[in-house]
């Protein structure tokens, strides 16, 4: 039958007759053949194997459940309590979770994060890595931590050179309660802050001030292993750059580079196209290494000190 997976280059009668004589018979299997029984195989593998089960009942964006779903194949659990592989949660997780961790479990943050992600952690331990090691971490500017190092952040203020500061809530974000300023007057010392000089001779991109979107992955802690996500973002701000004057000290939109500041400036320009990387307010990393070497700069030896600061930073 044509139907039949299975031919014979011979007869059935000479097929008898070569058994009987004990000659080896031959037999071709179709192409197709394999080929649909490697599927039906494959199928039933993956159907034994069993799915690696995620926990989503914190996170809200669907992003990450789209992606644990379709692109890794887990089942998506809700449960407070009960069995996974893969906790995913948007913010810190307690010590309690991570001693209570089975040999199999994963959760996508490390304990004691909030050293490196809020702002007063972050400023404290670095600045305390910096009066041992000054020649190694001198890529941020100085820092002070309000209302407890008020004083020596107040006598900044005696000489007779004009210094700007630019301070920063230590627990918000998006921009919120930023501020610069050249006098110690109007701030609270009952609020708590994250002082530091404020740079204003930084480097611009037509004109405008920018920050940098970079990802690290990292991988493991020990021992260290991090990856470098080689795309990033830049986002720009969206007033040409002076340095800061009464006038003009106030002016987030010249200042600040944060997308949830800009975004409500008529100057925003949303680009709408990914092909085009030059366009608005947000642009691609691979456009800042290309503006820096057209315009003088050395993208290459900057990357390399952008991972060194990275390095040291985990450290």
């Amino acid at each position: 039958s044509k139907n039949e997976d299975v031919s014979s280059e011979m007869s059935e009668e000479e097929s008898e007759e070569n058994e009987a004589r004990g000659e080896d018979v031959q037999i071709e299997i179709a192409p197709e053949a394999i080929k649909a029984s490697s599927k039906v195989q494959e199928k039933q593998e993956k159907e034994k194997t069993p799915k690696l089960i995620a926990n989503v009942l914190k996170t809200q964006y669907d992003v990450v459940k789209e992606v644990l779903h379709k692109n890794f194949q887990c089942k998506l659990s809700m449960e407070e309590e009960g069995e996974w592989d893969i906790f995913w949660a948007d913010t810190g997780v307690n010590s309690t979770m991570i001693a209570k961790l089975k040999p199999y479990q994963k959760i996508n943050h490390y304990h004691g994060m909030s050293c490196l992600a809020r702002k007063n952690h972050l400023g404290r331990n670095l600045m305390r890595i910096r009066r041992v090691l000054p020649a190694d971490f001198d890529f941020f500017p100085q820092t002070w931590l309000l209302p407890s190092e008020w004083p020596d952040f107040k006598s900044q203020f005696n000489s007779k050179k004009n210094k700007i500061f630019i301070l920063k809530p230590e627990a918000l974000s998006q921009g919120k309660g930023i501020f610069l300023t050249n006098t110690f007057e109007n701030i609270s010392t009952e609020e708590r802050y994250v002082a530091q000089r404020y740079i204003s001779k930084p480097y611009l991109i037509e004109g405008l001030k920018f920050d940098l979107r970079i990802y690290a992955l990292v991988y493991g802690a020990d021992p260290l292993r991090v990856f470098l996500f080689k795309e990033g973002l830049a986002r720009l701000a969206t007033e040409k750059y002076v340095p800061p004057v009464a006038e003009n000290i106030e002016n987030l939109f010249i200042h600040l580079t944060n997308y949830a500041i800009n975004k409500n400036n008529e100057n925003f320009i949303f680009n709408t196209d990914a092909e085009k990387t030059d366009v608005g307010h947000k642009r691609s990393l691979t456009f800042v290494w290309k503006y820096i070497d057209e315009h003088g700069g050395d993208s290459k030896t900057l990357q390399e000190e952008i991972k060194s600061c990275i390095i040291k930073t985990l450290c």
